[in-house]
Order: structure tokens, then sequence, then C-alpha cells
């Protein structure tokens, strides 16, 4: 049986699509279909599958992207990343 690398559907904006290629995370294969390129979002986001190692991993490494991305799959991680960013913004309010 093969098992499948885990990785995050997510969306990206063009400053987290960019550092994420600079990291070689990101390569075009990433990017779900040629039409979803060709079909951007407002701003020039894009939808991509970046590779994780973990949950817990992503989440860390995601957080410092802040608003520029946004997790759609797995559910654990945008739930996780969710309650990160929620716990943030109670200490400034």
């Amino acid at each position: 049986m093969v098992r499948l690398a885990p990785a995050a559907a997510s969306r990206l904006a063009p400053a987290a699509a960019a550092r994420l290629s600079d990291e070689a995370r990101l390569s075009d294969e990433a990017l779900l279909s040629d039409e979803a390129r060709l079909s951007e979002e407002a701003g020039g986001w894009v939808r991509a599958v970046v590779p994780i190692e973990s949950v817990e991993q992503a989440c860390r490494e995601f957080l410092a992207l802040g608003a520029d991305i946004e997790v759609l799959e797995p559910p654990a991680l945008r739930a996780r990343l969710a309650a990160a960013a929620r716990a943030t913004a109670a200490l400034y309010e």
C-alpha cells in the first residue's frame, strides 16, 4: 500500500506563495490545477497543496505567514490555526 505524504490544501496570497516557493516547499505541481492557476482569486491568491510533516509543525510554520494563508484542509490543522489566531488576538484586546 502506498502512503501519501501529508499535505494542506490552502489558499495563498502572492507573498506566501513566493515565500513557500523560495523555501522549495511549493512547486508548480503543488498548484491544484492549471485552471486554478489561471483563475486566480482577488488579489492574486492561488490554491495550492502544501506538503507538511505534521499538524503541529505546519501550525508553527503557517502562523508565521499570518493572514497570507488560509488552510482549507485538513480540518485538524485549520482548527488548530483558528484557535492559535484567536488566542493571539485575545492578547491584544
